[in-house]
């Protein structure tokens, strides 16, 4: 007898992320509460995996088309289904396509993203050859968070926004290059597992430069995701209250 495969179980909507590259984690669930979907009516989300930061957004805003890529066809499979599973099925599709070649996705539309959105690789091991899917996902040699900016130049709408979740080590070096090349930071939320511990996750949204833009500091946040084990704290149950199911 073939054992039944379960789903991980939200307000809304359940996610099978048993043959995705990416699995339902925190990171995702954060950025996918975290990043602005106000007004947004098409948005990216790139490295979907099983498709979660989607289906939060589709749940977040209710009138967004949205566009999810992933590079590994087991995790496009799985997403799929997920997505038909969903009450947002008609707002949601799903591509086998790598973030380069994202701009085919809008090549017969004038308008391009106002969000894209990604929890994207962050395990830089110099490997030349990647051995699983897991790997492959999370190696920045695919996509990493500079590149994820760059490759916006072209899809991302005037007034769009970029909007990832990164380790925090990284965040500082992440924007000066993104100042670099032309984006500058709107909000920065740095996020702790409890009291004692360190920052150890940077939940970030860039604006691109342009003329007639105006600058200003960027919003800063701090998360602290738990008082005691098992046991959230206030401003977490308030990001993430709508999707959980125990919260």
């Amino acid at each position: 007898m073939s054992k039944k495969i379960s789903k991980f179980r939200f307000k809304q909507f359940a996610v099978s992320h048993h043959r995705s590259s990416m699995k339902v984690g925190v990171d995702g669930v954060l950025i996918g509460c975290w990043s602005d979907t106000e007004g947004a009516k098409r948005i990216l989300d790139v490295g979907t995996g099983c498709g979660l930061i989607s289906l939060i957004i589709a749940q977040r805003n209710s009138e967004a088309i949205i566009d999810a890529i992933d590079i590994d066809e087991s995790s496009i499979y799985e997403a799929l289904e997920n997505f038909e599973a969903s009450p947002w099925k008609n707002r949601l599709r799903v591509e086998l396509c790598s973030y380069s070649n994202a701009s085919n996705l809008i090549k017969d539309s004038d308008l391009g993203y106002d969000l894209i959105v990604s929890n994207p690789p962050y395990f830089d091991s110099g490997m030349t050859e990647t051995v699983t899917a897991r790997e492959k996902a999370r190696h920045q040699g695919e996509l990493s968070p500079l590149a994820l900016l760059k490759g916006a130049d072209e899809i991302l709408n005037y007034d769009g926004i970029v909007a990832m979740v990164i380790p925090s080590e990284i965040s500082d070096s992440l924007e000066k290059e993104a100042e670099n090349i032309g984006y500058f930071l709107q909000r920065k939320c740095l996020v702790r597992g409890h009291i004692d511990a360190p920052y150890k996750r940077a939940l970030l949204q860039f604006e691109k430069r342009a003329e007639g833009k105006t600058e200003k500091h960027p919003d800063m946040e701090f998360l602290t995701l738990e008082i005691s084990p098992g046991v959230p704290t206030e401003d977490y149950r308030n990001l993430c209250k709508d999707f959980y199911l125990k919260f």
